[in-house]
């Protein structure tokens, strides 16, 4: 009976696990849900109280709090009105300034908002004021949202899970391993992507602080004049790459003020409420229903109007465009071109072949000859050239400081030496530029949403990165600035007050100190070095400004109602270039600062950017085309006549006046943190499993700061067979803390001999198995080898059985009845000291999942077992007693898959995996390795191929059958589809080494089906069929099993269940 145990505990966690899956997609700020998320235990928590809300911020981060206090409370009857809708209870807010990162999140279930203090500065949107922009739209969201839910926040989603097994067992096994696995959600929401984004940057009219600003329109018009508009299933969901997801942002804010504009603005409140019935299955019978306009011919009105709006406002545009000659036209992205002092080299931005703005390289090119490098990559900020063309500056993140904040530091690199040096820790710098006596550097800083200029003389920076001599300034949390040193009365605390800063070079030095929220972007040094001019903003749009080089008055040399950025000069000249939307459409323009006289040197149909001037008057400059940026250069450009740039004559005019609210009040007393859940989530649960119907559910809660979370799970039927798993993390120190615990209890009818009788009869057993594990979790050696986990755990089992009252005859006395009592004994009693190193190296794209083309996944677990397993019954006493063995032993297994582009294709991946097994002494079967099934040799059994060794090789080739299916049937967004043909060969074994000449070996094909779900939920499918090349035999059980075609199917949320991680020893 001892396979028992086995199959069953794995059960448990393998329902543990499928539900894990789902909680990233959720529950997106669950702390199960980042992969190496910082727990930051150095974080000192307080609250400020409203009437409608909490707001709960950390040191450093006072500003925002008040900020957004009186901008959620000033939004409050807005929003809340053209919904008639109140949240139940007070909304949370968090603030969080641990990361170089800008956005804002709404968790609806949690009632919850999290927001981060940096302002957003993103080259497909325009520039609003962030927080009331940011908080307006996260508060839309948890209105509009928690009004569509069918069941209330409380259960967000039910379950239905069906389990197969394979028919082929161990005598002591109860069943065979899974070889159907489904796990599919019933969501409690139907919203998708377009609406949900829409409402909330649309707002109310009441309160609005966003609008659709020339960014917007520009991406917009873009894809409406190459005839690239997202279809209405594609504006559905996310999952593009970085511009078809802003597309879908983009697309639905347009989408729903054009049906407030058709249907007025209480459209949005009967759209939200049609889907909110639990018979809606779709969006679009809910848009039908609350219009009366079947969805398609709503999409096709919107865009026949966009066409025609669009190419009536683009006729004098078109006449007399003026774009330049094309340079950089390959990748999604080509941003912020820079051309070396001597007119010689070219560096830019590149997206090349990856499908997000993150993932750049930065590219030089040589001018005369065409020839490029990469030079590094992931890049954040625009480029600078040292006056004698050696080296680059910009801005990077790398490798995490202690805390595990991810920060923005400046950069050099050697082109002659082809390094790049670091030479600051913490600063958060960004966008420098390098002065033309090549001594100083100029960037931005910011803190807290506040950003400031500051200069970094550089001195023999070289020579101190050798000799290791870093300075060190602190940043003033409160204050907003630097300062040399720690206040005497903060030293004991000093990390609620500052941040700590290491440098190279001579000095650092702050010459603004704004306080205001004004947000500074771009710097560049006048030809003489006196003056720093860089684009500025305070609320919506930017303007230019400059200040003395060694601070002092602000003053603007360009300020409206429209946009102007990017701003540099003409290092012969001293003309100052920069570009404008001052038409609607941004362009470059050329502005003379001694006579005022401003000309447009570009007229596109997208938008011209981030000019750079040689030194003989050419122009280089990001054009946005085709859904793309471009490198565009302009030979000796001219001005244009004005007239020529018609689009939008009034363009200023159009800008809306959007309200303001009040100043922050320092009315509002902070108090310390408190503990806070949101309630439990209850997710009804349906599981059919070996063909008995279980209902159940789980539940899950997670604290407010994601300090705290529990998640659970049961299910029980008939038979009164229960499976029962709990979860625990604690997130208060660097490593989270977790424990797990898992217990099952299973009922069979077990046919038993009866020795020295010859008589055979049925008995009941149940099992009842528990499993618990303690242990530490974090990021292993983050700055030596990023994307790398650990998990350090202590694991007991304890494994028991009951054998029920049974009765039998005495074969030679007829009239003699046995009564056999219940009896209780423990079968197994483990101990376990297990660490496991898991790295994911494959990059993010849009077909990660179903077909990721490089990188590697890794998979290192080495653990220490001390086991006490059932051998026999004492029969020498009054009550049997068990008598076990002890097995002592050290288990190592390695999973290694790598994922290679083919050659010559575009799609088409191969697959390499290795898995291995050692246990490095004799153990009882029970322990050993399974090599077969789902997880292992899929044309064998599960239980076919075992030993104390293991090694299986595979190579999968996979193709696409269809990209892009993109559509929607019913609430099931269609992607991809992809087909893969595959060989393995391994073993399983106890003694020696791998015997190539017994190898088992197969061949299958594979079908992946990508899909979303609800328009949110990640649905991905799978079906193999599998082949043995040659019969197998167990030698252990004596079984033999037959070359036969074995199949699996599965609907999970992910392709790469890697099962063999559910189970404590497979």
């Amino acid at each position: 009976m001892s396979g028992n145990g086995l199959n069953i505990a794995s059960w448990s966690r393998l329902s543990a696990v499928l539900w894990l899956m789902a909680l990233a997609y959720i529950f997106p700020g669950s702390g199960r849900a980042q992969f190496g998320e910082s727990n930051h235990p150095e974080l000192h928590w307080q609250t400020l109280e409203t009437t409608h809300f909490r707001i709960h911020y950390h040191q450093g981060t006072r500003g925002t709090a008040e900020r957004v206090a009186v901008i959620a409370e000033d939004v409050y009857p807005a929003i809340t009105g053209l919904y008639d809708y109140r949240p139940a209870g007070k909304v949370d807010f968090v603030i969080r300034d641990t990361d170089d990162y800008a956005n804002g999140a709404a968790y609806f279930f949690d009632n919850k908002v999290e927001i981060w203090a940096e302002n957003l500065d993103y080259i497909l949107r325009g520039t609003h004021h962030w927080l009331r922009d940011v908080v307006t739209h996260e508060f839309t969201h948890i209105i509009s949202l928690q009004r569509a839910l069918k069941f209330g926040r409380h259960i967000p989603a039910g379950y239905f899970q069906l389990f197969g097994y394979e028919s082929e067992r161990r005598p002591d096994v109860v069943r065979g391993f899974p070889n159907v696995l489904i796990s599919y959600p019933i969501s409690g929401i139907v919203v998708p992507v377009w609406f949900a984004e829409g409402v909330a940057q649309f707002q109310s009219a009441a309160k609005r602080f966003d609008y659709r600003d020339s960014h917007r329109e520009m991406i917009l018009r873009d894809r409406v004049l190459h005839n690239r508009l997202l279809t209405l299933d594609e504006m559905g969901t996310f999952g593009k790459n970085s511009i078809g997801n802003e597309s879908a942002y983009n697309q639905g804010f347009a989408f729903v003020r054009y049906l407030a504009g058709r249907f007025g603005e209480q459209v949005v409140r009967d759209i939200v409420r049609a889907a909110s019935r639990p018979t809606t299955l779709s969006f679009a019978s809910a848009l039908k229903a609350a219009t009366g306009v079947p969805a398609g011919r709503l999409y096709a009105d919107w865009k026949t109007f966009l066409e025609q709006t669009y190419n009536q406002r683009l006729q004098q545009v078109k006449a007399y465009l003026k774009t330049g000659e094309p340079v950089a036209t390959i990748g999604m992205a080509n941003l912020f071109p820079t051309v070396s002092p001597d007119g010689r080299l070219l560096a830019y931005l590149t997206t090349g072949d990856s499908p997000f703005l993150s993932q750049n390289q930065l590219v030089v090119r040589d001018l005369q000859t065409g020839r490029e490098r990469i030079l590094t990559r992931r890049v954040s900020s625009s480029l600078t050239w040292s006056p004698n063309g050696r080296y680059l500056a910009y801005a990077k993140q790398t490798d995490p400081l202690p805390t595990g904040s991810h920060y923005n530091d400046l950069y050099i690199y050697d082109l002659q030496e082809e390094r790049e040096y670091r030479l600051s820790w913490g600063l958060r710098a960004r966008n420098p530029d390098w002065s033309h006596d090549g001594r100083t550097l100029v960037f931005v800083i910011t803190s807290d949403g506040q950003t400031n200029l500051c200069t970094l003389a550089l001195g023999d920076w070289k020579a101190a990165l050798k000799s290791k001599r870093k300075k060190t300034v602190y940043y003033d949390l409160n204050g907003h600035h630097l300062v040399p040193r720690v206040a005497r009365d903060r030293q004991d605390n000093w990390q609620f007050f500052y941040r700590k800063i290491h440098y190279v070079g001579e000095e650092l030095v702050q010459i603004t100190h704004f306080v205001d929220g004004r947000q500074v972007f771009h710097p560049r040094w006048s030809p003489d070095d006196s003056r720093i001019v860089f684009d500025t903003s305070t609320d919506f749009g930017r303007d230019i400004a400059q200040i003395p080089a060694g601070g002092g008055a602000l003053k603007f040399l360009l300020s409206s109602r429209c946009d102007e950025r990017y701003p540099v000069y003409d290092p012969g000249t001293g003309q100052l270039y920069y570009a404008s939307d001052r038409t609607g459409i941004f362009n470059l323009y050329r502005l003379d600062p001694e006579s005022g006289r401003q000309e447009a040197l570009t007229n596109v149909t997208g938008g011209a950017f981030m000019p750079s001037v040689t030194p003989d008057g050419q122009v280089f400059y990001a054009l946005y085309e085709n859904v793309g940026y471009k490198i565009y250069r302009l030979d000796a450009p001219m001005g244009i006549q004005p007239a020529y740039l018609t689009y939008l004559p009034d363009y200023q005019d159009s800008i809306p006046k959007l309200q303001a609210a009040g100043d922050p009040s320092t009315n509002h007393s902070p108090r310390p943190y408190r503990r806070r859940f949101p309630g439990f989530a209850v997710f009804p649960r349906l599981f059919l499993d070996y063909g008995t119907v279980k209902p159940g559910l789980y539940f899950y809660t997670n604290e407010i700061l994601n300090k705290i979370s529990l998640l659970g799970g049961v299910d029980i039927n008939r038979h009164q067979d229960l499976d029962l798993f709990l979860l625990f993390d604690l997130r208060l120190w660097k490593p989270t803390f977790f424990v797990e615990a898992f217990n099952q209890t299973t009922h069979i009818t077990d046919l038993f001999s009866i020795e020295g009788y010859n008589a055979r009869v049925n008995r009941k057993v149940k099992f009842n198995l528990f499993e618990a594990s303690a242990g530490i979790r974090g990021a292993f050696l983050p700055r030596w080898l990023p994307n790398w986990q650990y998990r350090l755990a202590y694991t007991f089992s304890l494994y028991r059985a009951t054998s029920g009252t049974f009765s039998f005859r005495d074969p030679a006395n007829p009239n003699r009845v046995f009564v056999s009592p219940n009896f209780r004994y423990t079968y197994l009693r483990g101990h376990q000291v297990s660490l496991n190193l898991v790295h994911d190296g494959v990059p993010l794209t849009p077909e990660k999942a179903i077909n990721p083309r490089s990188g590697r996944y890794i998979s290192l677990r080495v653990s220490r077992e001390w086991n006490r397993f059932l051998k026999d019954f004492a029969t020498d006493r009054a009550v049997a007693a068990e008598i076990f063995d002890n097995f002592y032993f050290w288990r190592f297994s390695l999973d290694w898959e790598e994922y290679l582009p083919v050659p010559g294709t575009e799609h088409h991946t191969l697959d390499l995996r290795f898995q291995g097994g050692l246990i490095d002494r004799p153990v009882d079967d029970f322990f050993n390795f399974f090599a077969g099934g789902l997880v292992g040799l899929k044309g064998y059994p599960y239980f076919s191929i075992e030993g104390r060794r293991k090694a299986i090789g595979s190579v999968t080739y996979r193709l696409p059958v269809f990209r892009n299916i993109d559509r929607q049937l019913l609430h099931v967004f269609l992607r991809s589809l992809y087909l893969g043909a595959f060989f393995q060969a391994g073993d399983a074994w106890d003694r020696g080494g791998l015997d190539v000449g017994n190898l088992k070996t197969d061949v299958g094909l594979q079908l992946r089906l990508d899909t979303t779900s609800w328009y949110f939920l990640p649905t991905r499918l799978f079906f193999e069929a599998v082949y043995p090349l040659r019969e197998q035999v167990n030698t252990t059980q004596n079984i033999r099993y037959k070359q036969e075609w074995r199949f699996y199917f599965g609907i999970l949320f992910d392709f790469d269940l890697r099962v063999e991680q559910a189970g404590r020893r497979r």
